[in-house]
């Protein structure tokens, strides 16, 4: 899988040497997918940042926005998660900026998983429901079904969360 993983990313590289940044972001998404916590971190964060730097070059603000999305992505797969935030919140300022819904709403999404995974489950749960309001807003009905269960599950966790705390003050119990 690992020589697969390689060649593939070549071919990606070979996309982007051609100019075809729009191609080899979505190229490299799918390699995302199959990559663990073991891989080789380095050469796909420098890749990204030369694609980031290319975009930035030639002021190509989408390819930007989806280049750091990405950079959130791959910083939360190696378990990177302050880079990771940040990358998000960058890629949302820009979405934002662009007025692209769908991609505002999945920048939600990702900003939202990592924000639950720092501790910040306020934030993480503002996140989704704004991302819900999005796509409920969008007709993307399967989406906000997702989206509906992942409230539903930090909203109860929540309430656990608080009843936990409760019970340690009641009864004057250490925290851990």
């Amino acid at each position: 899988m690992v020589a697969s993983m390689d060649s593939q990313f070549e071919e990606v590289k070979k996309v982007f040497k051609s100019g075809d940044i729009s191609n080899t972001i979505g190229s490299l998404d799918e390699i995302l997918t199959g990559l663990s916590k073991d891989s080789d971190q380095t050469k796909y964060i420098q890749f990204l940042e030369e694609i980031l730097a290319t975009c930035r070059e030639k002021q190509l603000k989408e390819e930007e926005a989806l280049v750091l999305r990405t950079l959130g992505r791959i910083h939360s797969i190696f378990n990177q998660h302050i880079e990771s935030l940040n990358y998000h919140r960058e890629s949302l300022k820009l979405q934002r900026k662009l007025g692209r819904k769908s991609d505002i709403a999945m920048g939600l999404v990702m900003l939202g998983e990592d924000l639950e995974i720092a501790g910040q489950y306020d934030e993480s749960l503002e996140a989704f429901k704004n991302a819900y309001d999005i796509f409920y807003e969008l007709g993307k009905r399967r989406r906000t079904k997702e989206i509906q269960k992942e409230i539903a599950r930090l909203e109860e966790f929540s309430r656990e969360m608080e009843q936990d705390e409760f019970y340690l003050k009641k009864f004057n119990l250490p925290r851990d």
